[in-house]
């Protein structure tokens, strides 16, 4: 009996490996890359803030002067602060440490770069039409809100629309009188919508939900590849203005 019971063991164990191997996605793949490429993002962002208030005790001009945060980072420690600085005379010590700030900084920007380089491949790879619509780290966004490619394939475009704007939908819900309804959420970093005056971002936004809802569903069904003929098509509609 115990030999028996040993046997059983094994194999519902073998075939739990088998199940939660095979659950493992490339949704789930592109979520956790996207989810890190994010942490990562809003890290550096706060990092190089504080980093800049430090290193500007010493040397303000420059702190001032470069306003591109991954290019202070790079090239902060190169510069010195001039004789008639405004900054002031840091001791050795203090200036190290400032330095490692930046070092350590600059590291995290090469993963981020490193988790983004991955994540727009394994988009291209799996995600072909709503990665050349939407571009790798947008397309990634919104799979990520929705959940899974097939979620993001069967939502209205008009729910797709809105991915990313829920806070701003919820405000709406609960006072229409004081909160708009939002027009866009993730779409609004999209270029197209971007070079657009604000009155038509929202046309724009709308448009591009539309061929995103296609593309998901192509991508879904591993349809043909026509996310750019989708793309020139809304390019010559919203270039006139």
């Amino acid at each position: 009996m115990a030999h028996q019971y040993a046997q059983l063991r094994t194999a519902l164990l073998a075939e739990t490996r088998k199940k939660v191997a095979a659950a493992v996605n490339q949704d789930m793949l592109v979520i956790q890359a996207i989810t890190t490429l994010s942490q990562l993002e809003q890290s550096i962002h706060r990092l190089v803030k504080k980093a800049r208030e430090w290193y500007a005790l010493e040397n303000p001009e420059y702190e001032h002067a470069e306003k591109d945060h991954d290019r202070f980072v790079l090239e902060a420690s190169k510069q010195k602060a001039g004789k008639d600085s405004m900054g002031a005379s840091l001791e050795a010590a203090d200036s190290a440490a400032v330095q490692q700030q930046l070092v350590m900084i600059k590291q995290m920007t090469e993963q981020r770069d490193a988790v983004l380089a991955y994540l727009e491949k394994k988009m291209d790879q799996h995600y072909h039409n709503i990665t050349v619509l939407a571009g790798g780290k947008i397309a990634a966004q919104l799979l990520s809100i929705a959940g899974s490619l097939e979620r993001l394939a069967t939502m209205p475009s008009s729910t797709l629309q809105l991915l990313g704007a829920e806070t701003a939908l919820f405000r709406h819900l609960r006072n229409r009188q004081r909160h708009r309804a939002p027009k866009f959420g993730v779409l609004f970093n999209h270029p197209l919508v971007q070079k657009l005056p604000a009155s038509e971002r929202g046309k724009a936004a709308r448009a591009l939900a539309d061929k995103l809802s296609m593309c998901a569903k192509l991508d879904l069904f591993k349809g043909e590849k026509k996310a750019r003929e989708y793309k020139k098509a809304l390019e010559k509609r919203f270039t006139t203005w």
